[in-house]
């Protein structure tokens, strides 16, 4: 009887053992493959046909999930820092686009500059973008036109 309690004791130690070195590596690639996510689901978002205020909310809250999340490779964590980057110059164009709606009425001017500085902010933001998805393995095309 106490041999099979002692044997019992050695399985259940190895199995501690062996689950120990397993989880470590599940918990890197969920976690990389959440930010994979997160990413891919922006980029798509940001291509979606819907109004200026709309997309407004959806990059803030992409942002926001992205700083949430923990990336445990090195990719991981460049890939996150620079959707970051991306997701936010995304955000300024958009906010851009939205002081040109609501201030620009009647003013060429004004209208031609917000215009550009959206153009150039989302351009910027799709770069970003971009490298963000290549440190994942992810392929990001062209983002509403960038």
């Amino acid at each position: 009887m106490s041999e099979t309690i002692v044997s019992m004791q050695r399985a259940v130690a190895l199995a501690a053992i062996l689950a120990l070195l397993v989880l470590p590596g599940c918990g890197s690639s969920g976690s990389d493959s959440a930010i994979r996510r997160t990413l891919e689901r922006g980029a798509a978002q940001i291509g979606e046909p819907q109004t200026a205020t709309q997309l407004h909310h959806n990059l803030e809250r992409t942002i926001s999930r992205l700083g949430s999340e923990r990336a445990a490779t090195a990719p991981g964590r460049k890939a996150r820092a620079l959707a970051i980057q991306g997701f936010t110059w995304a955000l300024r164009s958009v906010e851009a686009r939205l002081e040109m709606t609501r201030n620009d009425s009647g003013n060429l001017e004004a209208s031609v500059r917000d215009a550009q500085r959206a153009d150039r902010d989302m351009r910027r933001g799709a770069g970003f973008l971009r490298a963000a998805g290549r440190a994942l393995g992810v392929r990001i095309g062209k983002l509403n036109g960038f």
